[in-house]
């Protein structure tokens, strides 16, 4: 079970994918280009949206793939070949994301309840 901890302030949509998934600021701002894009971005493509190096790219696209919210595809070329990025189905985040808020949120309102009947 994963958790979401929070600090009594707004939540925004970066706030609770990165906390759902454990991601940093880069890699959040990858896996959100990727998110974005219908026809998948290469490493020079998110080089050049997100102005990182294609190491930190690269380190960041493994870290990614990891965790299983993208996967790669192999584009052949007239000289040799590169990959294009995808990321998981946005639907699939969406209801991992909700499945997690709302398993933290019962482990909320089970802690309250024992207090209540303490």
């Amino acid at each position: 079970m994963k958790k979401i901890d929070f600090t009594c302030k707004r939540i925004t949509l970066k706030d609770l994918v990165q906390c759902n998934y454990s991601l940093n600021d880069s890699e959040y701002l990858v896996f959100s280009q990727l998110i974005s894009s219908k026809r998948g971005l290469s490493v020079k493509d998110l080089i050049e949206k997100i102005k990182k190096d294609r190491t930190t790219v690269q380190k960041i696209l493994t870290k990614l793939m990891n965790r299983g919210l993208i996967m790669k595809k192999q584009v052949n070329l007239d000289r040799g070949f590169m990959f294009v990025y995808f990321s998981k189905n946005k639907d699939d985040v969406i209801k991992e994301i909700e499945e997690n808020v709302k398993s933290y949120f019962d482990g909320i309102k089970e802690s309250l309840n024992k207090w209540k009947n303490s």
